[in-house]
């Protein structure tokens, strides 16, 4: 027996069942997706903005150490599944890992989708700002102001609106092969 498997259990049996619990369904999680702990681990810490180490993860999946709620999102969100999947009871987890491929292609494919609209909302509030200051500069184009406003939030909404039908209709084709 080696160091490492006398330091997990310990940790077993010091860590509350749940930490423990949601270790093994993470690795789990990262195993049915065939990542590795260090690919998880850079994209995790890329979507969190800070770093998270390889190491970081393995004490994760040990139980060793707890996540917080943003970090267990975005690892979620990294792993390609529902954050309820990684906090479900032991007994339920295997059944999220029977999902079939298309089910697990509308995860993906609704994230992208809030993911861009989340882009177009940051925009959106560029543009309103940008022109809020520009109508105080001028309030003379108060009125060419509000046109150019109602305008980008017809924009952006057939623009959504496309990305929506053009995310269905590859997720309907994925179905289909």
């Amino acid at each position: 027996m080696t160091t490492n498997d006398d330091e997990e259990r310990q940790t077993m049996k010091t860590r509350p069942p749940e930490v423990v619990a949601l270790g093994r369904r993470v690795r789990q999680a990262r195993e049915a997706q065939g990542y590795s702990q260090r690919f998880v681990a850079r994209h995790l810490a890329e979507r969190l903005g800070q770093p998270f180490a390889q190491q970081q993860l393995h004490r994760v999946e040990t139980g060793a150490r707890e996540l917080a709620v943003r970090e267990l999102v975005h690892l979620a969100e990294v792993l390609q599944v529902e954050v309820g999947q990684l906090l479900a009871p032991a007994g339920d987890a295997g059944l999220f890992y029977d999902v079939q491929g298309a089910d697990r292609d509308v995860i993906v494919y609704m994230g992208r989708i809030s993911d861009d609209v989340k882009h177009l909302g940051e925009a959106e509030g560029r543009l309103s700002g940008a022109l809020d200051r520009y109508a105080e500069a001028d309030p003379d184009m108060n009125l060419s102001v509000q046109r150019t406003r109602a305008q980008a939030a017809r924009s952006i909404a057939d623009t959504v609106a496309a990305a929506l039908k053009d995310e269905w209709a590859a997720m309907a084709k994925a179905e289909r092969a």
